[in-house]
């Protein structure tokens, strides 16, 4: 009687007697020659969009078709990345919210597949400063209404306030001699004018030189680059215009020098 042992031997001879005829066998160094060991692409175009206490980081999607997904990686000296998200294939975006108001972020991100590989780190210098914004300010013309009239960025939970208070930035007023309404500047806030755009997000980076002072015509639809005497910059665009007032939204770059305002393409 053949013991279990015995089956199990002549089961094997058989499979290998087979194995033999037919020129099959099985190599260890084949399954390794098989094993995926290629990373995905490195994902591409990779950029920041400035918010208020938020950057969006977005890059163009892999198409690789056993992607598993990406990782978001983020800096604060361009250097020692760490990593902040992960997420499936299919997305090409990310909002991060644990920011701060006038600190500046890097960013880069790479992909990874279904057995593990991982690319490098995105190339591209995408970097950002959150800083706060505000809609719809109201200032009067100052020579009719002269308390609600200037606007201090650096302040902008007072709203309007007087055209001569010592902190103010820019006011409003209406020349009744030429009939143009004007953003006036009397503590040095230098002013230019960017041209129409159809949204607040038109402009992206503000101009580092072109300002005027004195004063700039205002017209609605344009954007103003803003340059105010402790060194920040900020944009208004202008929503509505009156004879007697202007309706406004603003951003203010907290962060001293920092040109990047809403959204931000990474800078060359």
């Amino acid at each position: 009687m053949l013991t279990k042992i015995n089956v199990l031997i002549a089961h094997f001879l058989c499979i290998l007697l087979v194995a033999t005829l037919t020129g099959c066998y099985i190599d260890a160094d084949d399954d390794n020659d098989n094993i995926d060991r290629e990373p995905p692409a490195i994902p591409r175009g990779v950029r920041t969009i400035t918010g208020d206490e938020y950057v969006r980081i977005e890059w163009y999607p892999n198409a690789e078709f056993d992607l598993e997904g990406y990782t978001v990686w983020r800096s604060e000296n361009n250097n020692d990345f760490e990593a902040i998200s992960d997420l499936p294939p299919g997305t090409s975006h990310y909002t991060d919210r644990d920011v701060r108001n006038g600190r500046t972020y890097y960013y880069a991100v790479s992909a990874y597949d279904i057995t593990g590989n991982e690319s490098e780190l995105s190339p591209e210098n995408a970097w950002d400063t959150p800083r706060p914004e505000g809609r719809n300010v109201t200032l009067d013309d100052f020579q009719l209404a002269p308390d609600r009239s200037g606007f201090d960025f650096s302040h902008p939970r007072k709203g309007s306030i007087a055209w001569d208070d010592r902190t103010t930035d820019v006011y409003f007023g209406l020349d009744t001699e030429v009939n143009i309404t004007y953003l006036y500047s009397d503590n040095e806030t230098a002013m230019q004018d960017l041209g129409y755009q159809e949204d607040f997000d038109g402009v992206d980076v503000v101009p580092e030189y072109g300002y005027t002072t004195l004063f700039v015509e205002i017209i609605e639809g344009h954007i103003y680059a803003i340059y105010t005497p402790d060194g920040n910059f900020a944009k208004i665009h202008v929503r509505k215009l009156f004879d007697d007032a202007v309706v406004f939204d603003w951003a203010y770059q907290t962060d001293p020098e920092n040109i990047q305002l809403a959204p931000a393409l990474p800078v060359k």
